[in-house]
């Protein structure tokens, strides 16, 4: 039996588990307490939450799996979801314990592992009305759960907030968020901060109503503050949004912030602005397509950086935002540090707003640039389309200089790793778009392409030195997770079906695994009784077969298989 047929073998050995009656919990369980969670940077066995700390980095300190021994890495299992495509999810591992998620368009799974041998412990399953809006139906996504005490919280694509017990996967309680039929849902993964659950909203940047952040109470479900991305008429902001456009103006809030502990702010990007044909909303159209800075305890907004106003081509900001020290010229800032669409890594002042500086990480930029004093973007010329008028060629593509894919940061080596991509699209808007809730606002069409035959760049950037240092280059566009750890190892994902490991200090390839499916989810490492794993979220997404589909060069992006799994690796006996 070959090993490719063992490794699928061992995965329908642990669905059919799923079958089984429910396990309890592995004995050691700890509740996660608020505590916990503020110092989840020194819990290295664990990764409590989805960027494993409040600061964004993804970083493990765990250093068993090194440069000099990667090569042994082996599967240890790998647990099938049941679900085919569009797997986002990133692994939470709390002392043995492995949260996934899978969804499908008919509803939201969660499941409950033995983190070491993948035996399923528990599966929730929460059902879907079939009159979802028409995003949902394109991007039935979900990106993992939070943990809070002896419970796990997730959002769902109907746009609720849902706790389970942690021990048997029973709800506790289910918090309506908003009205599915306007659009709105949740793709992203909760956080937790001092007992309130924090999670934007999906939907609004491509079906119209304003976009949100919002807070609830951990223990009760129970909404204690909402932040618009959107001001409503007469509120600080509202002059930049032309008559009632900012009612249906987008600007989602798609994707899990950071918080700083030291200002008590939380950090978020927000999305595009609604419709994608900017003459129909003329104005800054304030606050999408900017940093925004919440105070945790009320949610108010204490300071907004936008990196693009009036945006045209879908490039909205979401990215976390990491919460470095960086120094430059020998001073110590406090900074935010963001690697988004725009291709550009932004450095912000965390606790004023303030715009530090900003430099480019890819070569296909012909969209324009930053202010190189103000930060604010600066358009060149002829790159709009007109509606009803030809497509033109922008780069880079809505997917951006890179996507929602988390970036990571490493602080031995001080080089934030960002998963880019060299491409460019055709873009044109539609003659005529009105208004229909529940159905899409966007209004263009787009074709995607690449110059380069190295579509996908690896980069790590010195956040102190404020430029590229190395590079690793991959075919197709990387859309795919990327992990650092104190073994001076970057572990990344890509669309091709591998995930590979290179040197952190220089980008030197050292191990690569074909998982026989699109990397598209979380990669992320813990340890249990003393051995460190490494967990990859896989599944891809069945989009890249529209998105990549008129581009040959990445071919063979559209000829792996779409299933759900997550592959635990850890070093040879």
């Amino acid at each position: 039996m070959g090993p490719f047929v063992r490794l699928v073998v061992a995965a329908l050995a642990v669905f059919s588990l799923l079958l089984r009656p429910t396990a309890a919990l592995a004995a050691d369980w700890r509740d996660v307490t608020d505590d916990r969670l503020l110092n989840a940077d020194r819990d290295a066995a664990n990764w409590l939450m989805y960027n494993r700390t409040y600061s964004g980095w993804r970083y493990s300190p765990l250093d068993q799996v090194t440069t000099a021994n990667v090569k042994k890495l082996v599967p240890k299992f790998i647990f099938a979801g049941g679900t085919v495509g569009d797997q986002q999810t990133t692994p939470i591992v709390n002392d043995g314990v492995m949260f996934t998620t899978s969804t499908a368009l008919a509803f939201n799974r969660v499941h409950a592992l033995n983190a070491v041998t993948g035996e399923p412990l528990w599966r929730h399953e929460r059902r879907i009305p079939e009159d979802v809006g028409a995003l949902v139906r394109v991007i039935p996504h979900n990106r993992g759960v939070a943990l809070h005490k002896d419970r796990v919280i997730f959002g769902t694509l109907d746009a609720h907030l849902v706790a389970l017990e942690a021990k048997t996967g029973k709800p506790v309680w289910d918090t309506t968020i908003a009205d599915y039929a306007d659009g709105y849902f949740v793709s992203q993964a909760p956080f937790v901060v001092k007992g309130k659950v924090i999670v934007g909203i999906a939907g609004p940047g491509e079906m119209g109503p304003r976009g949100f952040v919002e807070a609830f109470d951990a223990e009760t479900g129970k909404s204690l503050w909402r932040w618009y991305s959107i001001p409503a008429a007469g509120e600080p902001g509202s002059e930049t949004w032309a008559a009632d456009t900012w009612k249906i103006g987008g600007g989602a809030v798609w994707h899990a912030g950071t918080y700083d502990p030291a200002t008590n702010l939380l950090y978020f990007g927000t999305g595009n602005p609604a419709p994608w044909i900017a003459d129909m909303r003329r104005g800054d159209n304030l606050y999408t397509m900017s940093a925004v800075a919440l105070d945790l305890d009320t949610g108010k907004l204490k300071w907004y950086h936008q990196y693009l106003a009036n945006e045209p081509w879908d490039f909205d900001t979401v990215a976390e935002h990491h919460v470095i020290d960086v120094v430059r010229n020998g001073q110590t800032h406090k900074a935010l540090v963001q690697a988004n669409k725009l291709g550009y890594v932004y450095t912000l002042d965390r606790v004023t707003g303030k715009f530090l500086s900003a430099a480019p990480f890819i070569k296909s930029l012909t969209w324009g640039g930053p202010d190189p004093v103000t930060g604010k973007g600066i358009e060149n010329p002829g790159l709009r389309p007109t509606m009803g008028g030809p497509p033109v060629e922008v780069c880079p593509s809505l997917l951006g200089g890179t996507g929602w894919q988390p970036k990571v940061f490493n602080p031995k080596t001080a080089y934030l790793y960002i998963p880019s991509n060299e491409f460019c699209m055709k873009y044109a808007y539609v003659s005529d778009l009105t208004y229909k809730k529940g159905q899409l606002f966007t209004g263009v069409t787009t074709e995607h392409f690449s110059k380069n035959e190295q579509a996908g760049v690896l980069r790590a950037f010195d956040v102190n030195q404020n430029k590229i240092v190395w590079e690793w280059s991959n075919r197709t566009p990387l859309i795919s997770h990327t992990l650092t750890t104190a073994g001076d190892l970057v572990f990344q994902g890509t669309a091709e079906g591998k995930v590979v490991a290179v040197n952190a200090k220089d980008g030197q390839e050292l191990w690569s695994f074909n998982l026989g499916t699109p990397q598209s989810g979380g990669i992320i490492s813990y340890a249990v009784d003393g051995k460190q794993y490494i967990a990859v979220a896989a599944g891809g997404t069945l989009r890249s077969q529209v998105w990549f589909g008129k581009e040959p060069k990445w071919s063979a992006a559209l000829k792996t298989n779409f299933s759900d799994v997550v592959v635990v690796f850890g070093l040879s006996e």
